[in-house]
């Protein structure tokens, strides 16, 4: 993500968007770091969108107007401003990501710096991002934000000169209808493609352009330019304080961060404002200065932090830590790297040779560490054992893509995933991934019943639903509960899932139904959960003689509170309950089954061997041991 541009490359400099870049990067890092009322702050990336449509674009735009525009000039900035730093960061982190992630890990991590260096890491995680037994915990998943920016840069030119031939309204009216197609795009496809790709980023961008090269006189009123600058940092601070990860985004959310910087940007090209005043304060411009390295330094530093100790979260010692951190190397970077290649201290052939070398050095790295899957020697062979559970084939215990549906071009198998008329007692198993897991171990422990399995991502067991981002959810649930059931009464539901406190409510209500249809229920407490995946934690405790300790304290104790209250509730129900937990975890949690291996592949979902272990434990009246 660009976050600053050399104020010589523009005809005007405007230090209040250089105050705007510092909010939206400091969104983005409290964000980051967990600090809840900064929940939407992610919409930051939004911002620097629309900061550099309005910068790089209106540059563009008035130098093919004024016939100076220099394809190679124009590309020589960009790389002079982005590339310098941007390898740097990259040199660093791969060093100390070659010591502190797992094998597994460091492949993935490969993965991802090889296509960071080349400027298309957002359509890297956009191909990779989304699979079950997947970390949040990636060293560089910010740098997507590069990538979109990168792609810009090289279509800008192309769409500006093919629209200029049509003098300035073709050119206004063409952007215009750029934009609206993008947004209409935004909202039509899957939000992964939306939130990393850039046709679909395209009209955050050309909102900026089209501020800069849109003429607003009325904005030299200056009651109307201090309401446009107010709104404008309203709908950002709403954005930021009101979303949250769960909320789908972009789509027409993104509106919000999008117009709120273009209407900070079109009041402050026409006069002071009181919002203008509180941007160029010199501690909220210098932080806008520097906002280019923060960004680039700040998720790898919080990630390895977490990875390294580990630790389960950010917390207020932690995160300042982490907060200053990423400060100094942000300085330090904005000093001695940005500024020297910024201001051309060093002529351009020698730093495209340089860059070029270290690129080339960095595609070398990422290609060592997957031809050697992950540099593994530096773990001892029971380590690497342990760790190579980070790759089990969760899809297998799911069934994916049959029985499970995690993604709405699946189609849920009725045929394989129902049984019918078998002469065996009918159960039915619903409910999202941690339903999923157990399916394997309650058909391999109960073969004198038939087991059917209509499970989904994200669909905890309830007949309503709040807006959510699957969009096959709530279909799906309503059917399984509603019609199938009504047409083929099975002789028992077990209803599980990733409980949350939040669905206490849906569920009482969903088993009060039941109750009444007099319909046998057996729903499954919620399974431990961990703040890290457990094979990591298992490996490192391995690796540092710590184990159980050290995957013991990273163990969630809210679960155990959830525990009780759902037995509570479903004894309150007149339906049957099978506490996980204290399966797993009482008096000592289990980590390793009878093969050695680790029971659990990320922070909660098991391998079929703990899904068969576990569920031998289950007991109901409809749940058959032997077939009749």
């Amino acid at each position: 993500m660009n976050t600053a541009d050399a104020p010589d490359a523009a005809p005007a400099y405007r230090p209040d968007i250089e105050g705007l870049r510092a909010l939206a990067v400091i969104a983005v890092l409290l964000f980051h770091l967990g600090f809840a009322p900064a929940s939407g702050g992610f919409v930051g990336v939004d911002v620097f969108f629309v900061i550099s449509g309005f910068l790089i674009g209106g540059i563009v735009v008035r130098e093919v107007e004024a016939g100076t525009f220099r394809l190679g000039d124009y590309l020589a900035r960009r790389l002079r401003r982005i590339v310098p730093v941007m390898l740097v960061v990259l040199v660093v982190v791969s060093l100390l990501a070659a010591i502190l992630l797992l094998p597994v890990e460091l492949t993935e991590y490969a993965w991802s710096l090889g296509s960071s260096a080349l400027f298309v890491s957002n359509m890297h995680f956009w191909i990779n991002r989304g699979a079950y037994a997947q970390s949040e915990h990636e060293v560089l998943l910010h740098m997507w934000t590069l990538g979109v920016e990168g792609q810009f840069y090289l279509l800008l030119p192309l769409v500006v000169l093919g629209l200029m031939k049509l003098g300035r309204g073709g050119l206004w009216l063409g952007l215009v209808a750029l934009s609206v197609g993008s947004a209409i795009l935004s909202l039509q496809l899957h939000p992964a493609i939306s939130f990393y790709l850039l046709p679909v980023r395209l009209w955050e961008f050309l909102a900026g352009m089209l501020v800069a090269i849109t003429p607003l006189p009325m904005l030299k009123a200056r009651w109307v330019r201090e309401g446009l600058a107010l709104l404008g940092l309203a709908l950002i601070l709403y954005a930021v304080t009101s979303f949250n990860a769960e909320t789908p985004f972009p789509g027409w959310r993104a509106a919000f961060p999008s117009f709120g910087a273009a209407a900070i940007i079109a009041a402050g090209a026409n006069g002071a404002s009181l919002v203008g005043r509180l941007l160029v304060l010199p501690p909220v411009r210098f932080v806008g200065r520097i906002s280019y390295s923060l960004y680039l330094w700040h998720w790898p530093v919080i990630v390895l932090l977490l990875l390294g100790l580990p630790a389960g979260a950010m917390d207020l010692s932690l995160g300042l830590v982490a907060t200053g951190v990423s400060f100094a190397l942000a300085v330090l970077s904005w000093r001695y790297v940005e500024e020297p290649f910024r201001r051309r201290s060093v002529p351009l052939r020698p730093l495209l040779m340089a860059s070029g070398a270290a690129t080339a050095g960095l595609l070398a790295a990422a290609c060592a560490m997957v031809l050697t899957a992950g540099l593994p020697q530096r773990f001892s062979e029971r380590g690497r054992a342990i760790a190579a559970a980070m790759d089990y084939p969760l899809d297998e215990v799911f069934r994916s893509g049959t029985c499970f549906i995690h993604h709405r071009s699946q189609q849920f198998d009725a045929e394989a995933c129902l049984e019918r008329g078998t002469g065996r007692s009918e159960v039915l198993l619903i409910g999202d991934s941690h339903a999923a897991h157990l399916g394997p171990g309650l058909r391999k422990n109960f073969p004198g019943s038939a087991i059917s399995q209509v499970t989904a991502a994200g669909c905890r067991p309830a007949m309503t639903y709040p807006p959510s981002r699957y969009a096959f959810c709530t279909s799906l649930m309503q059917w399984a509960l509603g019609e199938h059931r009504a047409e083929n009464p099975p002789s028992l539901v077990v209803l599980a899932a990733r409980w949350e406190e939040g669905d206490l409510a849906a569920l009482g209500a969903l088993l009060a139904k039941l109750r009444d249809d007099g319909q046998a229920v057996l729903v499954v407490g919620p399974a431990a959960e961990w703040a890290q995946f457990v094979p990591r934690l298992l490996t490192l405790a391995h690796e540092r003689g710590q184990q159980p300790a050290l995957p013991d304290a990273l163990l969630s104790e809210s679960r155990r509170t959830l525990d009780r209250q759902m037995a509570q509730l479903v004894q309150e129900n007149g339906a049957a309950y099978v506490s996980l937990l204290a399966i797993q975890c009482d008096p000592a949690c289990d980590y390793f089954g009878p093969s050695g291996a680790p029971l659990v592949v990320d922070d909660s979902h098991f391998t079929r061997e703990a899904s068969e272990l576990l569920t031998q434990n289950f007991t109901h009246p409809v749940l058959a041991r032997t077939v009749p």
